[in-house]
Formats: structure tokens, sequence, C-alpha cells
């Protein structure tokens, strides 16, 4: 007996909300980093920046693709879906501010509590993902994420020492 399996992803649509709520978390900061390191002069936190923003542009293509590719399974979703106005503008406000000011060390301290609050909320949203894509291109981006903190965090601690 042959049994043909389906390959198609099974989604659930809460899962549109989780995918769009993870875009606007990247998009919020890969916008900030690309014009943060404009504005930066030390060297390695450009650098930093620069990863950081890079870091957002992969998962947000990502994320990007699948949320197309869940999207026209649940119209009724999208409908209701207004975008999310992620909780991250003071943060950024007040590190731009602090960059501004050339007030370095405050800057960084400020993203690295704007970098945890965002990764637990992807980590949030990869633990509710009912699509095991989903979930696993979360956890893609939750890692890549998380290493370019610690680089933010080591920098931090450089800085102070």
């Amino acid at each position: 007996m042959n049994i043909k399996r389906s390959h198609e992803v099974t989604h659930d649509g809460s899962d549109l909300w989780l995918l769009n709520e993870a875009i606007d978390l990247c998009q919020a900061g890969q916008q900030f980093y690309s014009q943060a390191t404009k504005g930066a002069d030390d060297y390695n936190i450009k650098r930093i920046f620069s990863h950081m923003a890079e870091v957002r542009k992969t998962i947000l293509s990502r994320l990007a693709a699948l949320f197309k590719q869940v999207e026209p399974r649940y119209p009724q979703t999208i409908e209701r879906i207004e975008t999310l106005r992620p909780s991250l503008s003071p943060y950024y406000a007040e590190a731009e501010k602090a960059i501004g000011q050339k007030r370095v060390a405050k800057a960084i301290k400020v993203l690295i509590t704007a970098e945890q609050y965002v990764l637990s909320r992807l980590k949030l949203a990869a633990k509710r993902a009912s699509s095991q894509l989903v979930t696993r291109q979360l956890a893609e981006g939750i890692a890549s994420l998380q290493i370019s903190c610690d680089s933010m965090k080591n920098l931090s601690l450089n800085k102070q020492g």
C-alpha cells in the first residue's frame, strides 16, 4: 500500500498573531540599529549595531516569508490584526539620546534591557506557536539575537572596566 503524505505545514490562526508581533519587534529593532549605526562613533559599537540590524533583517525576511505562507489560510484573522506597536520606543528614544550625548555605556545598558524584552517576547511566541515551522524559525531568530545581545553585554563590560 502506497501512502502519500502531505508535506504541507499546518498552522493555527494564532500563529499569525505570533508572527505579526515577532515581525513588528524585529522591524522596530532593525530600524533603530540601522539608524544608530550612523550615529555611533566607536568602531566596536558601530560593528555591533550593524550586526544587530543585519540579524533582524535576516529574521524579518524569514518570518515575512512564513507569514505570507500562513496568511492565505486565515483571512478572517488578518482583518483583526492591527499593526502592533511594540513598547520598545521608550528604550530606543532613551538610547538614542544617550548616544547623542556620547554616554555610550548608558545607551548600551538601555539597549540590553530592550533586547531582553525582545528575547522574552520571542521566546513566549515560540512556546505558544502551534506550527513546528513557526517555532523553528523563531528559535533560530532567538539564537541569533541572543548571540548579538551577548556581544553587546561583553562590550558593556569592557566599557565599564
